[in-house]
């Protein structure tokens, strides 16, 4: 079976939001009409659930040169990393969901695909990295070579993400603001820091 396998059915990473979203302010909104002002909300409540459902299947591709670089992520996970009870859980998670991922090797672009929090665990796990003597260290400066780069590539996208979903609700709470306001008649005030002294 060659090293290079074509996973479509695990290419969720299809589900993009195409639109980029400027945050909305309080003074943006106040001009919209109740029917546009309320067709933005419904339109935010939809993108809001569409996007944040596809994020929770969504898989990041995490590139390797080859599988076998994948595989000594693996090993480094079996033999090296030190765990709590209380990362017990995660930490099993994450190599069950590592071992799959490179148990279903390699698509076409050199990657092995992760979930959002198996890939947030994985740089979590390796961020916290212990270990004793020049051997250990020089393992594991390797492994970040052969991983690193793939993982915070990856970890930058899921970021992005992240982001958008941030912003996406961030307009959405403008939006319910002023909605709410006008239901009862008062006018949503614009946010200013007050001066601090030092």
């Amino acid at each position: 079976m060659s090293n290079n396998v074509k996973n479509e059915a695990e290419m969720v990473n299809e589900t993009q939001v195409t639109e980029t979203f400027q945050i909305l302010e309080s003074a943006d909104v106040k001009n919209y009409s109740d029917d546009f002002l309320k067709e933005e909300q419904i339109r935010y409540n939809q993108i809001a659930n569409e996007f944040g459902e596809s994020l929770k299947v969504k898989k990041y591709p995490v590139a390797f040169s080859e599988l076998k670089d994948a595989k000594i992520v693996l090993k480094h996970l079996e033999k090296n990393v030190k765990w709590t009870h209380a990362d017990a859980p995660l930490f099993m998670a994450v190599y069950q969901k590592l071992k799959d991922a490179v148990s279903a090797g390699l698509n076409e672009q050199s990657s092995i695909l992760l979930d959002g929090p198996a890939l947030n665990g994985l740089y979590q796990i390796l961020l916290k990295t212990e270990g004793v003597g020049y051997q250990e260290v020089r393992n594991y400066m390797t492994l970040l070579t052969l991983a690193g780069e793939g993982i915070s590539n990856a970890m930058r996208s899921m970021v992005e993400d992240q982001n958008v979903l941030k912003n996406i609700h961030t307009n959405l709470s403008v939006l319910d603001d002023e909605v709410n306001a006008r239901q009862m008649g008062i006018e949503v005030e614009e946010f200013k820091p007050e001066n601090v002294e030092a």
